[in-house]
């Protein structure tokens, strides 16, 4: 199926150590690697606008979540937290050969990068939250006693 992109966006399905991922990108091959993820009940589509408007220097990289758009419907374990989706993202990098990028969430690809700069700081060379979620999840409480 061909997707009618923004001129500048282009699609692929990049296979990695986790799943086979649907990607939309935008910018040059070599420029500065941004991720986009997106947010719950989205796709990587949310990002289309900002990936073909994107400064001259930079690489936009927006994939489907788990599960979400046109990537691989793989079970989410639950227990993990958001931790699938952000070990998903790392192995998205690894497979295009990415070091570290500034990472960008919206609503739960928020709690996404947060996840992903707590356990692989060395990844992260920014990290911009947009309209994040909780990052104590879904419940928006913390703690042992489970109180906002």
């Amino acid at each position: 199926m061909t997707l009618d992109l923004l001129p500048g966006v282009q699609s692929a399905i990049v296979p990695t150590s986790r799943v086979e991922t649907f990607v939309i990108t935008g910018g040059p091959g070599d420029g500065e690697p941004v991720l986009f993820v997106h947010g719950n009940v989205s796709a990587a589509r949310f990002w289309e606008e900002t990936l073909a408007a994107l400064p001259a220097g930079y690489r936009g990289i927006a994939p489907d979540l788990r599960g979400y758009g046109r990537t691989e419907a793989a079970p989410v374990d639950a227990t993990r937290g958001l931790r699938d989706w952000s070990d998903d993202v790392v192995a998205l990098m690894d497979a295009l050969g990415m070091d570290s990028a500034h990472l960008v969430g919206w609503s739960m690809g928020g709690g996404i990068v947060m996840q992903l700069a707590i356990d692989h700081p060395e990844r992260v060379r920014s990290l911009t939250l947009v309209s994040a979620m909780s990052p104590y999840g879904f419940g928006g409480t913390g703690g042992v006693e489970g109180v906002a």
